[in-house]
């Protein structure tokens, strides 16, 4: 869900568009799995004694799937990486406050459409783009999918 780390390939093993569709799959599958397995109303729990509702942390995941798309497409037009044009904790804050006028089955849908979308833009580049600029492409994809998924699992509870 951010800038660029380290998972995404290295010069030895530079990172390629099936390889990284497939980790994007496995990733999703995984996590929208035990999305999907939750009963709706416990999507209204928080996730420890302060923090965010299970509905907030899933709009949450959606919006840094858009942010990446956007920037994904913005990149594959300019052949340079698009920076986020605010900080993280302000764009988690705006996601969470939009969950709470959504239902979950709102949240939910957005959250799956996010996903095609962001999938799509990522099968849209090529391998070269996804290791241009030290691999940032591909390092946008790893944050903003597998990875995050992998962070909020233990969100959703045990399974």
């Amino acid at each position: 869900m951010t800038e660029p780390g380290t998972a995404a390939g290295t010069a030895a093993d530079p990172p390629n568009l099936g390889d990284i569709l497939a980790r994007m799959d496995e990733g999703w599958s995984r996590f929208h799995g035990r999305v999907t397995s939750i009963p709706t109303e416990k999507l209204a729990d928080r996730i420890g004694e302060d923090g965010w509702t299970r509905k907030q942390m899933l709009a949450h995941i959606a919006t840094w799937h858009d942010l990446a798309t956007e920037r994904l497409a913005r990149f594959a037009d300019t052949g340079e990486p698009a920076h986020l044009a605010e900080e993280a904790d302000a764009i988690n804050a705006r996601a969470a406050r939009a969950a709470e006028g959504r239902t979950s089955g709102e949240v939910l849908l957005a959250m799956a459409d996010s996903y095609r979308r962001f999938r799509r833009q990522v099968g849209t580049l090529t391998d070269a783009q996804l290791g241009a600029h030290e691999a940032w492409a591909a390092a946008i994809v790893a944050g903003n999918s597998f990875e995050h998924y992998e962070e909020h699992l233990a969100d959703l509870g045990a399974k």
